[in-house]
């Protein structure tokens, strides 16, 4: 997945993994960036911010992968996180893909992105 996508539309947020833990590197969908991590004007007004909501993304994916470990082999992690838009909480499912950095550089990292981006990149 990783070396069919491009870098030029994921966000690097390794910086914030590895605060949490996460030594490898994650990268972000700009959508999944656009959409849900960036706060609209309500949130900001609430004190959120990107790191924090990134933080939020990064902490759930960590508690589906340990349980997902137990179950799976898979390199694709599903899992929902809580994000505030226009004052309401909603459920999103996201995603993550564990695969290489890039085409010919085998050192693992995980992109997250929404199941509908995974299904329109690997449909091409």
């Amino acid at each position: 997945m990783s070396e069919d996508k491009p870098r030029s539309k994921q966000k690097n947020i390794s910086d914030i993994a590895k605060e949490n833990g996460l030594l490898i590197p994650v990268f972000i969908t700009t959508s999944v960036w656009d959409n849900w991590v960036t706060p609209d004007q309500k949130g900001k007004e609430e004190g959120e911010d990107e790191k924090s909501r990134a933080t939020n993304v990064i902490n759930s994916f960590l508690y589906y992968m340990r349980v997902h470990r137990q179950t799976s082999k898979s390199n694709l992690i599903y899992f929902p996180v809580k994000f505030k838009k226009d004052g309401k909480e909603e459920d999103v499912q996201l995603m993550s893909h564990l695969g290489p950095l890039e085409e010919g550089d085998n050192r693992p990292c995980i992109t997250i992105m929404t199941p509908e981006e995974y299904e329109a990149e690997t449909v091409q």
